[in-house]
């Protein structure tokens, strides 16, 4: 009988010189360390400058840091021709910026390329408990422009979402329910969200967003719970394309030390190589560049005109895990528990991610990102869920390879998918997440429930309190993740107990919920508001400040107007 053969074939990028077949090779979190040559572009426009007048521009540029080192190599902006060059200046977190001074009108273009060695550090986390900040750390537990660590939004969901105290697995929960809890905007909606950045509470809302969002809400929930938390900016890959990318910093009371992590890419305690550091701050809308010039001028600039470029001279994997995939044949029309067997290579505890890459639209992944805490040495058996859903005959088959990364060097692992015999359902209906949000006066309870089974499945949940009691059946899709979401008006200071039953389980959680007016706000450190990342002021420091200050404006109009009629007095002296 003649044998048909079909070739799956999956590829990460397509390229076609030798660094961009080097990028193929990279998968975030698996890079211990990395060299390479970074450049960074930016364009704008200087007009209305006079004869003697200058226009100064800032924008934010590479710096050394105990795991960083760089080389500027080029360092220039130009108009038509003629360079600037820039002196280097220090905001008041100490990041650096390239101040330009600019005596010319015109279109301007800028270039920083820089050699950037970097080396990826994972602690091992001393655990403690939460408590008052510093008076020096204090400002990075406060809310801030885009984080609203005091809204009522923020207390109710962390009073749900992080019931303990300690400071690991505060970090630890806070990352990983951001990284499940979000969906990364894709195409257009990638455009939109990247020119411009939501707070917190309206990333909790709408539930998407991308990197800015993930680390502000992330922020928002660690800063509720008392943790200092810095923002972080800088280039990193994403397993596609080098892009501009914002994490987190939060300070380990025991250890001394700002910790990175990164909840757009599950990493709690640190973050892999790839991500190439520009500076941290209070609040991410601090980090836009700036722009001083005569009021007479005009200065517009686009600090994002080209992604960053990033060629690879050198990449180093982690070697703190070792995978070892057992062989699998894979059936078609049916869940295949494909196993991974975990070892920590060290001698101390590691808390690991583990994710296979879902390399074929062929295939439905179940568990497709997992963490896992191993103590020193030891092994544990990791089970990912595959259900192929190619058509094969019975004397044909399929072979592949699936991915599987973790602090180590991606382990690829052969596959061979034959035809399923057996007929049978099977399945799985799970639900994800249940998630209080609290907006105004009303309490939203969103479901999240994913159906794995091959066709459409009920979901019956109830929601009931001392003063209500709510009764729905929810129909999900085969295999197809659902959002269900039930609106209490005027909710209440008390708990409501959730019960939910699918075709497989029973899930079963209280929440609690604290009403906006019992809640004081702090004041929020308000911010320019600027979409593009853009920021231009005048130069006339002293008159921004009169108009800034009315009140101190007017007691010296009151001064030099009693100066005047004394004056007037004294010298037309009158008799009656």
């Amino acid at each position: 009988m003649k044998k048909y053969f079909i070739l799956i074939i999956f590829l990460l990028l397509l390229s076609f010189n030798l660094a961009q077949e080097e990028t193929e090779s990279i998968y975030p979190t698996t890079v211990s360390e990395l060299s390479a040559r970074v450049t960074i572009y930016g364009k704008g426009m200087v007009n209305g400058l006079k004869e003697g007048e200058e226009a100064n521009f800032q924008i934010i540029t590479f710096n050394d840091t105990p795991l960083q080192s760089v080389k500027i190599i080029k360092d220039e902006l130009n108009i038509e021709g003629t360079p600037f060059y820039p002196r280097i200046v220090l905001d008041k977190f100490n990041n650096k910026y390239n101040m330009y001074t600019i005596t010319k009108n015109g279109e301007f273009n800028y270039e920083i390329i820089a050699d950037v060695n970097i080396k990826a550090n994972i602690p091992e986390l001393i655990d403690f408990e939460i408590l008052e900040p510093s008076e020096m750390l204090k400002q990075y537990t406060q809310p801030s422009e885009k984080i609203e660590s005091n809204s009522i939004e923020i207390i109710n969901l962390v009073k749900n979402k992080l019931v303990t105290n300690n400071f690991v697995n505060t970090l630890h929960e806070t990352v990983f329910w951001v990284n499940d809890y979000m969906e990364y905007a894709k195409g257009d909606e990638f455009n939109k969200y990247y020119l411009q950045q939501k707070t917190a509470v309206e990333t909790l809302l709408t539930r998407k967003g991308v990197c800015d969002e993930f680390a502000n809400l992330a922020a928002a929930m660690l800063r509720a719970k008392n943790i200092p938390t810095k923002m972080a900016i800088g280039i990193t890959y994403d397993g596609q394309s080098w892009g501009n990318h914002a994490w987190l910093e939060v300070y380990n009371n025991k250890q001394n030390a700002w910790i990175p992590s990164d909840p757009t890419f599950r990493e709690a305690g640190f973050v892999d190589a790839t991500h190439i550091k520009m500076g941290s701050f209070s609040d991410i809308s601090l980090s836009i560049a700036k722009a001083t010039y005569p009021k007479t001028a005009n200065i517009t600039f686009d600090t994002q005109s080209k992604l960053p470029k990033v060629e690879i001279r050198q990449i180093n994997y982690f070697n703190l895990i070792t995978l070892n995939p057992k062989e699998t044949e894979l059936k078609t029309d049916t869940w295949n528990e494909v196993k991974v067997e975990m070892t920590n290579n060290s001698d101390r505890v590691i808390t690991a991610p583990i994710s296979i890459l879902e390399n074929y639209s062929e295939m439905i992944f179940q568990k497709k990102k997992q963490t896992e805490t191993l103590k020193p040495k030891e092994k544990k058996e990791i089970i990912f869920y595959i259900y192929p859903k190619i058509i094969l005959e019975e004397n044909q088959y399929a072979k592949g390879t699936i991915t599987f990364n973790s602090l180590s060097a991606p382990k690829k692992q052969p596959i061979t998918i034959v035809k399923n015999p057996n007929t049978k359902i099977v399945g799985e209906l799970i639900i994800n997440d249940i998630t209080p949000i609290t907006h105004g006066e009303k309490l939203l309870i969103q479901i999240k429930a994913t159906n794995y089974f091959n066709t459409t499945k009920t979901i019956d949940y109830n929601i009931t309190s001392n003063s209500l009691e709510i009764k729905q059946t929810e129909e999900i899709p085969a295999f197809s993740s659902k959002i269900i979401e039930t609106e209490i008006k005027d909710y209440e200071n008390q708990s409501y107990l959730i019960n939910i039953k699918t075709p497989t389980s029973t899930y079963t959680q209280t929440i609690t919920t604290t009403q906006q007016t019992l809640i004081i706000q702090k004041p929020i450190e308000k911010q320019t508001v600027v979409e593009q990342k853009i920021d231009t002021s005048d130069v006339n420091t002293q008159g921004n400040f009169f108009i800034k200050n009315p009140l101190i404006l007017m007691v010296g109009i009151l001064i030099i107007v009693g100066l005047l009629l004394l004056g007037i007095f004294w010298t037309n002296k009158r008799y009656v």
